[in-house]
Parts: C-alpha cells; structure tokens; sequence
C-alpha cells in the first residue's frame, strides 16, 4: 500500500473557479507524493482541455509531467452526471463524450482503475430493481470500453442526503452496490470503490462494510465528515473512528493504495498556501497506515492509535 490523492487535491477555490491539474501535481510531488488520483472531474469544467479536439495532447502532457516528478497515477475518478434526468439530451451527449475520453486517458496515463457513480432511476420509488437494470443496461457500454483499453470500472457506494426531498437512492446501500457488481460478473474489470465519507453518512458500519465487500475492493475513497453532509475533510476533522475504518481495510484483503479524496479541506486557503494541506495530508496518511498495518499485523486485537 502506497500514499496517495485524488488532483483535485489543490483544485478548489473560494467560488466556482478550479485551478489546473498541474498545479495539483506539482504541489503534491513537491510535499513527497509519488501517486495521484487523476480526477477527470475536471472535464466537467466548460474551459476543460479535455473538451477540445487536442484533448489527447492534453493527456500526454499531464502524462509527461507526471513522469519528470516521479509520479505514477494508480486510478482517476470520471465525470458524471445524472444519467436518468439528462438522458436524451445535449449534455448527456456531451457527458458521454467525456466520460469515453476519461476512460481512455486513464488507461493512457497508466492507472488501472476508474471510479464513477451508480445513478438512481427516481421515479421508481423505493424499487431498486428497475434502478439496477439500468444501471445494468448504460454501464455495459463503459465497462466494455474500459476492457478494450485494459482498465477496470470500480463502482461507488452513495449516500442518501438528509434535507428535503428525500429520496431512496441506489446503491447507498453498499449491499445493492455489491449485488450490481456481481450481476456484470467480470471481476477483472468491475469492482468497488469504497467511500468511507459516503458510508458515513449512512452510518458508518465501515469493518462489516468492507468485510462484506471483500475482494470486490478495488479502489477506496479516503475522507471524513461528521455524518451529516458529504465534506470531503482530511481524515480526524470529522466524526469517523479511523481505528476501525483501517481495521476494516486490513480485514477486507485490499491490496490497493490508500487514497485521499478531501478537496474541501484546503479550498478557502489562499493559492500560496494550499501546500499546508498537501503536507497535513501526507502527515495524516501516514498514521492512517500505521493503523492499517497494526491492524494486518495483530488481525484478533482491537485497533489503537499508535
């Protein structure tokens, strides 16, 4: 298991404005970093390189880049939208033109895997049947396209919000989210992405969470909250007990890296600033794995921090 964070690490702002990718790369490899995350979310920004027709230019420089700092990217996260509300229209046009390119640019950047959500098909109430056939039906084109380009697509766990309307949505349940990766039957190129944040917001349950995920886990998430809204936080500035998390990781048989996913964290500092919370991160991380190891290397004990 290797340290590692998602680009949009750097990427946020007090506002709507994103700083470039590189920027993110740069801070990260400067503070010790030698994994990222590539974040294609970043494609959903209407100035996105990844927009134009250069786009795999765009890529190979990122790729480029990367290289001369040591960097090797272990995963990236794609675009996404609501598939069910936009379907047939000129954005999901769009969207699907973008998520096909973040899907070849991750296997062209070298990483493995690529997250993205399940979506919830609302007007079918609480029947997560008819959401898990359509979910069937559009990710098939994705998962055969990422086998084509010799990556995985590892599904998400979600979250169900607490403020009005509240609505059932697919796959918050990491059991639904399980049996929708099994249906592809292809755990060479369908797996899990477990959120611990998302997870905690249904509550928690993280040790019977991954145990029950199991072999699926192909990519995790690392962020807090304190159980009322998706945060994205480094992890201790939230309410998640991260003994046990870890502990879970360890049980799990995950053999991946542990990857953060906090870009809210340092979005108010200033631009000169946002190495502090590359480097909180790496501080944190490294205590997050030595919970995880003390969890591999004594599997009966109960965690304590060290």
């Amino acid at each position: 298991m290797e340290l590692s964070t998602s680009t949009n690490i750097c990427a946020f702002q007090r506002g709507r404005e994103r700083l470039p990718v590189e920027f993110s790369i740069r801070a990260c490899a400067e503070a010790g970093y030698q994994v990222l995350d590539i974040n294609f979310c970043m494609a959903m920004n209407p100035f996105s390189p990844l927009r134009e027709d250069g786009w795999e230019d765009y890529v190979r420089s990122i790729g480029k880049l990367a290289q001369s700092l040591g960097i090797r990217f272990n995963q990236s996260h794609l675009p996404y939208y609501d598939v069910e509300k936009d379907k047939g229209t000129e954005k999901a046009a769009v969207m699907e033109e973008l998520i096909r390119r973040s899907i070849r640019g991750t296997a062209m950047l070298g990483a493995r895997w690529a997250v993205t959500h399940p979506f919830t098909v609302y007007g079918a109430g609480h029947d997560a049947r008819v959401s898990r056939q359509a979910n069937l039906d559009y990710y098939a084109v994705h998962v055969d396209l990422a086998r084509q380009n010799g990556i995985g697509i590892a599904l998400e766990n979600d979250f169900e919000y607490f403020s009005a309307p509240k609505q059932r949505i697919y796959c918050a349940s990491v059991y639904e989210l399980i049996d929708l990766c099994d249906a592809f039957d292809d755990p060479d190129h369908v797996g899990v992405c477990y959120d611990f944040g998302h997870a905690n917001l249904t509550g928690g349950f993280h040790r019977q969470n991954l145990n029950a995920i199991g072999r699926r886990l192909k990519a995790i998430h690392v962020q807090d909250n304190h159980g009322q809204t998706d945060e994205h936080l480094l992890p201790f500035f939230g309410s998640i007990d991260w003994n046990d998390a870890m502990r879970g990781l360890a049980e799990s048989g995950y053999n991946g890296d542990l990857t953060f996913e906090i870009q809210e964290f340092g979005r108010f500092l200033p631009k000169d600033l946002k190495y502090l919370a590359v480097q909180d991160s790496l501080i944190v991380g490294q205590r997050l794995m030595a919970l995880y190891q003390q969890a591999k290397q004594n599997p009966q004990g109960a965690s304590s921090a060290p």
